[in-house]
């Protein structure tokens, strides 16, 4: 191919880091023409221990991204190459959020559609906040070692990509350097009982509201979860400072069925707002929600029930002993008094 007209173009679907124009203007040596889009059928995930994202296919799922229009084959291959062999390229549809109209896309999908490191949501506005400046550095020593390897493998520059300091690892040492994560919650773990099990140790909790969502009951289930509505108001605590770890507890013993987002609650107390983590039931369709779930008949009914299976939680975590995680997950999710 000898003239750019020959050339082929390519079209792709980003959701992560290449959302960025600093950092896709570093990787592709340009800044292509930029447009918003969804992709439906898809969730994108954390990833445990790693800064980026990824997606893989959940039937109700949507994806706020980017297309990144009329890329070269060689930029094409440029995105190929960082993204690694974790990644599939495949073609989806997705719809042109200015236009509504469909456009058939490339995108990464993780190859690995049950990876266990695979949690809640990947946040995009909290990447920025957090991580924005340490990937451009990385796209920068992509470009360099691409230009020239001088015997250094992609195994080197992936490591550097993949590490997420912010987590914890040997290189926090101490409390202060360590970040910390306020998490609002609104069922069981409002009752400092049950959430210093969890947590092995009891956290500063502060009342909140959060707006924008309903607090409901699920069928056959001891726990609450939360879900979009316009009009509703859920109250609740907001957990304060916890590390990474305790963060991960809260995750394990949710389970897949919730996910993680960042959202804004109002502190009852002082009115001022405040960026928190809550855990978001992901089927905001399922039928088995009803009602409204109710803090104070939990306590009277349920309370001991869920102590004794915050117990066995820790118990489970510290020696599995051959035991999964839906041993405990049944004995929390039974439902007796309504059986």
């Amino acid at each position: 191919m000898s003239s750019s007209d020959q050339s082929s173009s390519h079209n792709v679907f980003v959701y992560g880091s290449f959302q960025e124009p600093a950092v896709v203007g570093l990787i592709l040596e340009c800044t292509p023409v930029i447009v918003s889009a969804q992709l439906h059928g898809f969730h994108r995930y954390r990833l445990k221990g790693r800064l980026h994202p990824c997606i893989a296919p959940l039937e109700t799922g949507v994806i706020d991204g980017k297309v990144l229009t009329g890329l070269t084959d060689a930029q094409l291959e440029n995105l190929d190459m960082i993204e690694g062999d974790e990644y599939m390229r495949k073609t989806v549809e997705v719809l042109l959020t200015d236009t509504s109209d469909n456009m058939q896309v490339e995108a990464f999908i993780w190859a690995n559609k049950d990876d266990p490191d695979m949690y809640g949501e990947w946040d995009f506005e909290e990447w920025k906040r957090l991580h924005m400046e340490k990937f451009i550095e990385a796209s920068e020593k992509f470009i360099e070692w691409k230009k020239n390897p001088d015997g250094r493998s992609r195994e080197e520059f992936a490591k550097f990509v993949e590490e997420d300091p912010p987590f914890g690892g040997k290189k926090m040492a101490t409390s202060e350097q360590s970040p910390s994560y306020n998490v609002f919650v609104y069922g069981s773990f409002q009752e400092p009982a049950v959430v210093s099990l969890i947590l092995e140790f009891t956290p500063v909790i502060v009342s909140a509201q959060l707006h924008g969502f309903h607090l409901y009951r699920l069928k056959g289930r001891l726990h609450p979860c939360i879900a979009p509505f316009e009009t509703g108001l859920v109250n609740g605590k907001v957990l304060t400072g916890l590390t990474y770890a305790q963060l991960k507890n809260l995750d394990m013993i949710q389970g897949a069925e919730y996910v993680r987002k960042t959202v804004e609650v109002v502190l009852t107390e002082t009115s001022e707002k405040m960026q928190v983590e809550a855990l978001i039931w992901a089927n905001k369709d399922d039928p088995d929600m009803y009602g409204e779930w109710d803090f104070e008949e939990w306590k009277r009914l349920h309370m001991d029930k869920f102590i004794e299976a915050s117990k066995k939680f820790i118990e489970w975590k510290k020696n599995p002993n051959g035991k999964t995680r839906e041993e405990f997950e049944k004995f929390v999710h039974e439902d007796r008094p309504v059986a």
